[in-house]
């Protein structure tokens, strides 16, 4: 008898100790296991704008990789959907969808370039979910900015740098626009023809090409070009056109000078042009050349600094602006959500991000308002020219 109720004891302190062990695993379970905040990404991995897509998502992986490392947001870790709309608004609406049936983000970021970031904007609005974009386009904040935001410069901003550096450091008149006939380039040559006379600038011709033109398609527009006699050749696209169009002019001994669009501020610009791409000037974020720019200690160059440093040690890269443009994507989204608890709605994450003040980014300092959802000034812009194949700063 008694060895029965030694028996049943043991079995008894058996059974608490495995309640406790399973209570202690379920506190560290509901601990350390929250659930993940999903964030839907589309991007173009592919295509005519792979040279934005993949640096962008290469960024934002990584931004996610060390906020997770430190704890997520409120212990609960992020998690991005990433998916390649091609460079084809179709695909990148259809992404979109995709995301919102399947994976209910509470935010979205993308796309790349205007027309798929456009696509997207249209399900953003329906499903009523934050979209940040990192496209450059004016045209995509025309109507309904409810639900989107951007991290570039607009095409207005950087138009208006580059026409002030022709007006002001070239003291040309005369400008012959060159533009990619896609979403950027069309927006980008309705600002130039609607700001060049406020600097005192003639567009003496505008001419368009198709994103993948060859090389001797290019010399039909240059010739078209250079019957209208410009003192400057200004190229809106991205590469790889404008790569093609430099070397076109200096393979055929034209020594005008060239401004080119924040479109072509990537290392792939330079490979693909080689040495012409020497003395071409463009405007783009200080990050591009943060080292020459800006003063070592300040809030943005010791930022910039560390994503230089973060994003070289993870992928043996230097970063670019694109790049930059995703980390500030996940960076705008991410702060807002530590401001609204990791279980906000995605209009209470919307006004969020709304209220974003002062936030040091890789593109400038962010600040939106209710009417003002693109957050970067032309100050938060500067001019750079290419020499010997490096990024310094041009006068201004």
């Amino acid at each position: 008898m008694r060895r029965r109720r030694y028996i049943l004891v043991a079995l008894l302190a058996v059974a608490l100790s495995a309640t406790m062990l399973a209570h202690m695993g379920c506190g560290t379970k509901e601990g350390g296991t929250k659930e993940p905040i999903k964030i839907g990404v589309v991007l173009s991995e592919s295509g005519a704008n792979e040279p934005l897509g993949k640096p962008e998502r290469n960024a934002i992986k990584l931004f996610v990789k060390r906020l997770n490392e430190a704890g997520g947001i409120d212990g609960h870790e992020i998690e991005v959907i990433i998916k390649d709309d091609q460079s084809d608004a179709n695909k990148a609406k259809q992404a979109m969808v995709e995301l919102l049936e399947q994976e209910d983000p509470v935010a979205v970021i993308g796309s790349s370039g205007t027309g798929t970031t456009i696509a997207m904007k249209q399900e953003a609005e329906k499903a009523g979910v934050p979209q940040v974009c990192m496209a450059a386009g004016a045209n995509i904040m025309d109507g309904d900015i409810t639900w989107i935001f951007r991290t570039p410069p607009t095409a207005t901003e950087a138009g208006k740098k580059a026409l002030s550096y022709i007006a002001e450091v070239l003291k040309v008149k005369k400008v012959a626009l060159l533009y990619d006939t896609n979403p950027f380039g069309t927006d980008g040559k309705a600002v130039v023809e609607k700001e060049a006379p406020g600097f005192g600038l003639e567009v003496v011709v505008a001419e368009g090409y198709q994103t993948d033109e060859s090389e001797e398609g290019m010399d039909t527009h240059l010739t078209n070009v250079m019957t209208a006699k410009p003192e400057v050749v200004l190229v809106w696209g991205t590469n790889p056109g404008p790569a093609k169009i430099v070397k076109r002019m200096r393979d055929k001994g034209i020594d005008l000078p060239y401004v080119g669009s924040h479109g072509i501020a990537n290392q792939a610009f330079i490979e693909l042009a080689g040495a012409a791409a020497n003395g071409v000037v463009f405007p783009a974020g200080k990050m591009l050349i943060f080292e020459k720019v800006l003063e070592p200690g300040s809030e943005e160059y010791e930022f910039i600094k560390d994503f230089s440093d973060a994003y070289f040690e993870e992928y043996g890269e230097k970063i670019n602006t694109f790049a930059g443009h995703g980390w500030d994507a996940i960076l705008i989204i991410t702060e807002a959500l530590k401001r609204a608890g990791a279980n906000a709605t995605r209009e209470e994450l919307r006004d969020a991000i709304e209220a974003t003040r002062g936030l040091v980014g890789t593109a400038g300092v962010f600040n939106y308002s209710p009417t003002d959802h693109n957050g970067l000034t032309p100050d938060d812009l500067t001019m750079v020219e290419i020499v010997d194949g490096k990024w310094e700063p041009a006068k201004e």
